[in-house]
């Protein structure tokens, strides 16, 4: 056994020995080896699109209905804080277009997931007061929905949080405007 041992290091120059102990720990990696992008940041993009979205139903709402404006302001402050910080978790030029938000609302969800008291279609208010405050209580519980499903797919534990808590703010400010009582009508 020993002699097949001593052959097969005589084989070897001693260039070749220094050379195969150079050589590197690892194998670069090659294009197809290299990861993706960052399946957080695909979820952050898609949350704070959603925070968006909402935005923008609070603004249309209280440009159509303006004594709504103190009842949404609180709705409309944390939405715009939990944008600021999930601006900072997409890197720039990954986030999607205030245009395309805009066009398509939030992300869809699958179907029956959907709370049966769904927002009507972006960009339309209601001229009723109280069916408008109700369609912004349900994009709240559809941007709730998109957030708990984001904070369920995050592969950071730290992002899972954060998702959940902006899930946990959205069905709070839900359930504050469910409760909040409004005089139907117009404006």
């Amino acid at each position: 056994m020993l002699g097949v041992v001593g052959t097969t290091t005589l084989a070897c120059s001693p260039y070749e020995l220094q050379t195969q102990q150079r050589r590197p720990a690892r194998p670069t990696p090659s294009a197809a080896q290299v990861p993706a992008a960052d399946p957080d940041v695909e979820l952050a993009t898609t949350v704070v699109a959603a925070e968006r979205a909402l935005l923008e139903r609070i603004e249309a709402t209280v440009g159509r209905h303006p004594r709504l404006e103190r009842v949404l302001a609180p709705a409309r402050e944390v939405h715009e804080e939990h944008v600021t910080l999930l601006e900072d978790a997409v890197p720039e030029g990954a986030d999607s277009s205030d245009e395309e938000t805009a066009a398509t609302g939030p992300p869809s969800v699958e179907p029956g997931s959907v709370p049966a008291d769904e927002p009507t279609e972006p960009g339309r208010v209601p001229q009723d007061r109280a069916r408008a405050l109700r369609d912004v209580a349900a994009a709240e519980d559809a941007l709730a929905l998109t957030a708990k499903q984001a904070a369920f797919a995050a592969e950071s534990g730290a992002f899972a949080r954060v998702l959940a808590s902006l899930a946990a703010a959205a069905a709070q400010q839900s359930a504050v405007l469910r409760t909040t009582r409004v005089w139907g009508g117009r404006r």
